[in-house]
């Protein structure tokens, strides 16, 4: 059985639909919300505008809209290329869960999100990045939303924000591991767009994650 044939079981169409006639329009809106900033993680990698272009990842924009590994700027893996049609929900979440596992191979260095209600959240922002968005909603739409950094980061002002950014890249310990300086976690913030591919960050998230970091992980 094909793994598509096999998503369709897990995941049936109108499970899906039943998902998304009972959550209320603010639901729906807080999902889209908390999906927009744990799509930070995404947001390291790939560019999001209706001009973006490849940077350490393709960009994401119109996902819906073209097939899978088909953008010609960027060098996509075997494991991804395997696979033939568009994007859906349920090809997303598996994505999301690991990228490794659905495509042996991949470049994506990123382990992956565990929690579903995460990837639910996600998967029904990036649908908003499409010119016509889909109705992408997985059924784990009605779980709460759990930062990536629960359970590792001190719980404070911006911690979900830290958390998507840096576990883009690396673990979480890491950061916990660590007491800087303010001045010396902007530094390491700037090295890592200048030597690691993060891209760069606004400047509201940037001195977000700075003062974050150099209060609860300062000298």
């Amino acid at each position: 059985m094909n793994k598509l044939k096999l998503f369709e079981r897990v995941f049936p169409l109108s499970f899906c639909l039943f998902i998304l006639i009972s959550l209320p329009a603010s639901a729906n809106e807080a999902l889209i919300l908390a999906g927009g900033q744990q799509a930070m993680v995404c947001k390291s990698c790939h560019q999001m505008t209706p001009n973006g272009v490849t940077l350490v990842g393709p960009p994401l924009w119109g996902l819906a809209e073209r097939e899978i590994a088909s953008i010609n700027s960027f060098n996509y893996s075997d494991g991804l290329k395997q696979y033939e049609g568009k994007w859906n929900a349920q090809r997303l979440d598996a994505f999301l869960a690991s990228p490794s596992e659905f495509a042996p191979g991949t470049k994506m260095t990123f382990p992956g999100i565990k929690d579903p209600g995460t990837r639910a959240a996600i998967i029904a922002w990036l649908a908003t990045q499409n010119p016509v968005p889909p109705n992408w909603l997985t059924p784990a739409a009605q779980l709460p939303v759990k930062s990536a950094g629960d359970g590792i980061l001190l719980p404070g002002e911006n911690m979900e924000l830290v958390a998507a950014v840096c576990s883009s890249c690396h673990s979480l310990h890491l950061v916990a591991q660590q007491g800087l300086s303010k001045a010396s976690w902007d530094e390491t913030l700037q090295w890592m767009v200048d030597e690691q591919g993060m891209n760069e960050l606004t400047a509201e998230d940037h001195e977000a994650i700075l003062i974050y970091l150099s209060t609860y992980y300062g000298l």
